[in-house]
């Protein structure tokens, strides 16, 4: 475990309010303090894309709290059939995956 890492964590949890997600350096990915249990700190990861202004896509991303729990989600994102399986959804709501919003000119 890279010590100094583990103490920069240490230190912005101190300073963050339960639920509060803190950006990392890595673009989409951000650390959440949860409340406390008993006498043990909980700490989750949210990964959450940004959109083209830099805001999370969804209102909540996917929290985890083991290393096991991505190795699983990535699992089944990396299922072709999955892929497959949204596009029919996407041809359903009748939207594109080209679709792009353009900026409105004022």
């Amino acid at each position: 475990m890279d010590d100094q890492l583990e103490s920069k964590i240490r230190e912005t949890l101190e300073n963050v309010k339960p639920w509060q997600r803190v950006p990392t350096s890595l673009e989409g990915v951000f650390l959440i303090k949860a409340p406390t249990r008993g006498d043990q700190e909980s700490i989750m990861v949210e990964i959450n894309p940004l959109d083209e202004f830099g805001r999370p896509i969804k209102r909540r991303g996917i929290f985890l709290q083991h290393k096991v729990q991505l190795e699983r989600f990535l699992e089944v994102m990396q299922e072709s059939r999955l892929m497959e399986f949204l596009d029919t959804l996407d041809a359903m709501a009748g939207s594109s995956k080209d679709e792009t919003v353009g900026t409105l000119e004022i």
